[in-house]
């Protein structure tokens, strides 16, 4: 009996403190839901009475010409809109019997797309423009002009790229999804490899194609190029330097950690079940806490990979479908591209929506948004401290030694090398993408087959993480990018993981009570700030130009060094 009181009063202490759970023991009740969304209601966004008479886009500019260019890229904006809204159908909804006429549709939009952006008539209206900026710069505020910047930057990128090159890139990423979705289940690589050769040879054409405008890079111009339509500008020796870097205090790092943490018990494994509605619950709530808007966005399972993107009236986030042994994998997926998510709500949508100046700056960008959430503030001490009573509530874990706050920070906090890239850990996971960096870089650059792929990948792993993976699933077939053509993309995580840790660092200083707001569960400060110093901007400066004016100094892998040394060798 009195353990009976102990259970129930910790009950009642919980159901009073905790508004991110159900208040009843198994099903929520409605009132129970709409009490729990009341205390969950953020303030509703801004939205204009009419958007578009808000827009600048519609706004009358002294170059004609520029104003054609405007209403140029918000058709091939528009487009944009249709394919994602297309393709995250594809993931989610779409029936079994519409795949192939889905496919000739979203191919048929992306060679419409560059149609209307890689033609001579794009190019005589850039000219245009610039001679009237040249001309009457009183005419051209900072925004137009950051504007005719990116138009022409995304001009030069795909001018000299055939159509149906773009077209067949379309048509074979999302086969690719589907195909990776399938060898992955059976381990079949003799399925897997000659689509891979395709779609090498696909982006090498491709790459070519590309290189003819831009080819600044001594040895590796394909890759650079191809790199370049994730990562806007970016110079290859720029991004070797900081890996190098990177590469050397790891390694000098990583058995230091090792051996720490050997001397404290191993955490306490999870054991479920934990019902995959209640995860996609505990998931939107979540994102809610963070920001998310629900009135411009959803979040959905899939069979596919996570996918991040959308537009910022329409983010629809869709991540892997949940395991029941552990919802810390659902979690971490939702934060993750929970972050991608709130950055493109993020977006100057009331005044420059489908114009290049109102885009993210790039998959660089957008990992350090998703890294921040998901591996910086998604796994301090204090935010456990706020999820473990709910996540106990939730799945009636009460009294579970594995639901307390510290377990879960251990689990989520052990050092330990393995094959998988997703379920990696913060220090070990820039090994991963290492890897995959030199071994895509290779193919591109003719240096490596995909028939040498699984040996140099094998190698690979065990030159860098001492471990070796044992089927092709486990292996070189388990990420999606090269299935969907997303060569020279993997550099993005480790950019993206220092941006996030340098953006933290200068966030603390301007935030003194981060861990406060964590254990709270109060993301909003730190939201406000990622919105007036990130969001808002769009691409009105170059990445490298924003970080500076916002941190103070240049991209450099010191803060997350630092960042990975307090808490690893702390957490040991």
């Amino acid at each position: 009996m009195a353990m009976g009181k102990d259970i129930w009063g910790k009950v009642r202490n919980w159901a009073a403190n905790m508004p991110l759970v159900p208040l009843v023991m198994g099903r929520m009740s409605a009132k129970t839901v709409t009490a729990t969304e009341e205390l969950l209601k953020l303030p509703a966004p801004r939205t204009p009475d009419d958007i578009d008479a808000n827009t600048k886009q519609y706004e009358e500019h002294a170059s004609r010409s520029y104003m054609d260019l405007k209403m140029a890229f918000r058709d091939i904006g528009r487009m944009n809109a249709i394919v994602e809204t297309l393709g995250r159908d594809f993931l989610t909804a779409m029936p079994e019997g519409a795949y192939k006429s889905r496919l000739g549709q979203i191919a048929f939009l992306y060679r419409r797309m560059h149609e209307e952006l890689a033609n001579h008539k794009m190019s005589a209206l850039i000219e245009d423009s610039h001679a009237h900026q040249k001309k009457s710069p009183a005419s051209w505020d900072p925004w137009d002009s950051a504007n005719l910047r990116e138009m022409e930057t995304m001009y030069r990128h795909v001018a000299r790229v055939p159509s149906d090159l773009m077209e067949k890139k379309a048509r074979l990423a999302y086969e690719g999804r589907r195909k990776h979705r399938d060898v992955l289940k059976c381990d079949d690589w003799e399925e897997a490899k000659p689509f891979l050769e395709d779609m090498v040879d696909l982006q090498k054409r491709i790459a070519e194609a590309k290189a003819l405008k831009d080819n600044d890079h001594a040895t590796d111009p394909l890759y650079q190029a191809l790199m370049r339509e994730y990562i806007p500008g970016a110079r290859l020796d720029d991004v070797d330097q900081l890996f190098t870097r990177m590469e050397e205090k790891l390694k000098e790092l990583l058995p230091w950690i090792i051996d720490e943490q050997a001397k404290h018990k191993e955490p306490i494994p999870l054991t479920g079940p934990f019902p995959a509605a209640q995860q996609m619950w505990l998931n939107r709530s979540l994102l809610k806490v963070m920001g998310f808007d629900f009135n411009r966005g959803g979040l959905y399972e899939t069979g596919h990979n996570p996918v991040e993107g959308g537009t910022p009236d329409d983010t629809r986030l869709v991540i892997k479908t949940s395991d029941a042994g552990n919802f810390l994998d659902s979690m971490k997926s939702a934060l993750h591209e929970g972050g991608h998510g709130i950055y493109i709500q993020g977006l100057p949508r009331e005044t420059w929506r489908y114009q290049p100046v109102g885009q993210d700056l790039g998959s660089a960008m957008q990992e350090a948004q998703a890294l921040l959430i998901e591996m910086i503030l998604g796994r301090t001490k204090e935010f456990f401290r706020y999820l473990s009573p709910r996540v106990e509530g939730l799945f009636q874990k009460f009294g579970d030694p594995a639901m307390t706050a510290d377990n879960l920070y251990r689990l989520k906090t052990r050092v330990k090398p393995g094959v998988d890239r997703k379920s990696a850990d913060e220090v070990t996971y820039f090994f991963h993408v290492l890897l995959r960096m030199r071994l895509e870089r290779d193919l591109i650059g003719g240096r490596l087959t995909i028939k040498e792929l699984p040996d140099a990948w094998n190698a690979g792993m065990k030159d860098l993480l001492g471990v070796e993976p044992t089927t092709y699933a486990s292996g070189c077939l388990q990420d999606v990018h090269w299935f969907v053509g997303k060569f020279g993309y993997f550099p993005s995580y480790t950019l993206g993981h220092m941006i996030a840790a340098q953006m933290h660092d200068k966030m603390k200083r301007d935030i003194q009570n981060i861990p406060e707001l964590m254990a709270q569960g109060d993301f909003m400060p730190v939201q406000m700030w990622l919105a007036d110093k990130i969001y808002r901007n769009g691409r009105l400066m170059r990445t490298d130009d924003l970080l500076e004016q916002v941190t103070g100094t240049k991209l450099t892998p010191g803060p997350l060094i630092a960042h990975l040394q307090d808490r690893y060798l702390e957490a040991a």
